[in-house]
């Protein structure tokens, strides 16, 4: 047998004793399964011997003869019997053997096993921690290329569903950033282009400007010195004094025109004060029928009473007067204006001349500044259509022109600025 280390023999001879305290207070017939679990417990040679030393038969442990057991001896007696026993404890070195060979074979395995387990450890962390963020930062990657439609979807409670809260927040914030300066940079885009074509407008009223007062101015003068010279028809001075104090007058008038789409064009104050617009119609239609008799025009009035609408008085008389008073000077003998002002969901004034026609490449440009459909001089400076689109523009009234199946017809709108009174 090999030699016993010093702490093996200390545990077998106090596993022993406890064994021994057991079997005493335990019946033999009920005592075997404590023999098994002794011998499965220690892995120790077990020998029960009788009073002479023999070797009982009833429990299957190793049998060898009396003589030759050799171990721990511990006399005992069962709790239901007078008989005395001894028991034999012995160390089997083949059982250590055995576990150190299992222990030895299975290293291999355990390595496996080991490098297996390190290796599935590691592959799950870095599922776990490495893959969100490397999808954080691929999220990144778009959020700096302006690509504001993707999420972290790695909700956590650790440090990286933290990051990926702030990356959602801060994805949120850009977003809303750009949008506002997108809508800020479209305002100023549009800002622009506005005061682009305002100094486009600008430029193309200075040149009607100086192309209307060039020709009458022109006039005066050659008329002044023709008569300060004395020459040729120019010698009926009071003929062309006439002529040139009409010019002047028209002149004049003229300056007036400028100057008001001048005052409108600075001025960015909108005047609102409530006014009877049923009133003002119908005293222009008044006014213009009388003037119209004397070219054989009918000009008929349908006015809603009590309508008001707030603005500019002078503004209004003026933009209300270029219209009806247009359509009174292009309509033909023999035809009619009709004037009708009605006030349903909105206020609309519709002023519609019979016979009447306007080519359709005339109707886009009737609004521009000198422009006349009609080339002749009689029909005024060209500004009246124009000055009335800058009022109605001012106070955001909706306005269209368009022929009709006998005639042409003005459309006013005046939108939510109106008030019915009762």
């Amino acid at each position: 047998m090999k030699k016993l280390t010093a702490r093996t023999f200390a545990l077998l001879v106090t596993l022993s004793l406890q064994f021994v305290s057991t079997l005493r207070v335990t019946e033999k017939q009920k005592s075997e399964p404590l023999f098994t679990d002794f011998i499965r417990e220690t892995g120790a040679f077990l020998f029960l011997l009788d009073g002479e030393k023999k070797s009982v038969s009833p429990y299957t442990f190793k049998r060898v003869s009396a003589a030759a057991v050799d171990g721990n001896s511990y006399p005992f007696r069962f709790s239901d019997s007078d008989e005395d026993y001894i028991l034999v404890t012995q160390y089997n070195s083949t059982r250590s053997d055995e576990l150190k060979s299992a222990i030895l074979g299975s290293i291999p395995f355990v390595a496996v096993t080991a490098v297996l387990l390190c290796f599935i450890g590691a592959w799950l962390f870095s599922k776990h921690t490495t893959q969100p963020i490397i999808r954080i930062g691929k999220i990144a990657e778009k959020m700096a290329d302006l690509d504001f439609g993707w999420y972290c979807p790695d909700m956590r409670d650790d440090e990286i569903g933290m990051l990926s809260a702030s990356i959602n927040q801060m994805s949120d914030k850009l977003h809303a950033a750009m949008e506002e300066l997108n809508l800020r940079n479209s305002a100023l885009t549009d800002e622009i282009a506005l005061e682009k074509e305002r100094e486009r407008r600008h430029m193309l009223f200075f040149s009607g400007v100086s192309h209307e007062l060039k020709t009458p101015i022109a006039v005066v003068i050659g008329q002044l010195e023709g008569m300060q010279a004395g020459i040729g028809v120019y010698k009926d001075r009071d003929k062309y004094l006439a002529r040139s104090a009409e010019i002047l007058r028209s002149l004049s008038g003229f300056i007036k025109e400028m100057l008001a789409v001048s005052h409108m064009d600075i001025s960015d104050e909108t005047e609102r004060r409530p006014l009877n617009i049923s009133e003002m119609v119908m005293t222009f239609a008044e006014e213009y029928s009388g003037y119209a008799e004397d070219g054989s025009i009918a000009v008929s009035a349908d006015i809603q009473k009590d309508i008001k609408v707030y603005g500019d008085e002078k503004l209004f008389e003026k933009a209300l007067g270029n219209i009806i008073g247009n359509a009174v000077s292009h309509t033909p003998d023999g035809g009619i204006v009709r004037v009708t002002l009605t006030n349903g969901n909105e206020a609309t004034l519709v002023v519609e001349n019979s016979p009447a026609h306007i080519s359709e490449e005339h109707l886009p440009h009737l609004f521009e500044a000198f422009y006349r459909a009609d080339k002749s001089s009689e029909h005024g400076s060209g500004l009246g259509l124009y000055i009335s689109r800058m009022i109605f523009e001012k106070y955001n009234i909706a306005y269209k022109i368009e022929n009709t199946a006998d005639g042409v017809r003005f459309t006013v709108k005046f939108g939510n600025s109106t008030q019915k009174t009762h």
